[in-house]
């Protein structure tokens, strides 16, 4: 088994697509150094990869539809870099992909159709982009997730109702979304969050009953909306920071 980790060796130039030549290798983490160009599509071909992470690079262009050839990927995050275009449909045929890091970068376009088959997805992060559309609905259907983040990602609301009841959640941070005015979605039996950011989004109407449900829920962020009504009085004594 190789397993290569380069993360934060001040690395300089292109990534090789050479790395197509090591037919063992699982692991591919260049986080945190100066890589700049583009991700060889050659690396499509790796059918053992698990792991491969570019975080805080300097990478440009898009993602190569042909990591969608990757049956074996887990982890890809791209996060904190300088890359754009649209995000291709066949990232959707990722069938083990649990953590996909696309935040930071200049990303545009609409979510693709096809990542409603990514039911293996634990991990989301789109912010910070330019993306295009509504929040999808598929990402309702997400059962194993766990943590979405889409603060300030370009994406119009209103939230689909159904992420707030995935019953694995526990890390929600949706915020500064485009559109119309909409009324905040219900929580109903909803105990496992730690987090929940819903800041800047233009909710409106009163806060619903089924929040009585997050009482146990260490961060709340409501800020910058339209709510009106009254305060419950348990989200001023519960919490660390509400």
């Amino acid at each position: 088994m190789t397993c290569r980790s380069l993360k934060g060796q001040s690395l300089a130039g292109t990534l090789p697509p050479e790395f197509t030549n090591l037919p063992n290798l699982l692991n591919i983490d260049l986080t945190r150094n100066y890589l700049s160009g583009t991700i060889p599509p050659a690396w499509g071909s790796m059918q053992r990869i698990l792991n491969i992470s570019m975080i805080g690079n300097r990478l440009t262009g898009s993602i190569p539809k042909e990591l969608g050839n990757i049956s074996t990927l887990t982890t890809l995050s791209v996060e904190d870099n300088l890359m754009s275009g649209t995000i291709p449909e066949e990232l959707g045929n990722l069938a083990s992909i649990e953590r996909l890091f696309l935040n930071s970068n200049s990303f545009s376009g609409t979510l693709p159709a096809s990542f409603a088959n990514l039911t293996t997805i634990k991990e989301f992060r789109i912010g910070g982009n330019n993306f295009s559309g509504k929040i999808p609905d598929y990402i309702g259907r997400w059962q194993s997730l766990k943590s979405l983040r889409m603060q300030a990602s370009g994406l119009d609301g209103p939230i689909p109702w159904r992420i707030t009841l995935l019953a694995n959640l526990s890390d929600l941070r949706i915020s500064d979304l485009g559109g119309t005015a909409a009324l905040c979605p219900p929580f109903v039996n909803t105990t496992s969050f730690k987090t929940l950011d819903f800041s800047f989004n233009k909710l409106n109407g009163t806060i619903p009953n089924g929040f009585a449900d997050l009482r146990k829920t260490d961060y709340i962020y409501l800020t910058g909306n339209l709510l009106s009504g009254t305060i419950p009085d348990w989200m001023l004594t519960t919490g660390e920071i509400m």
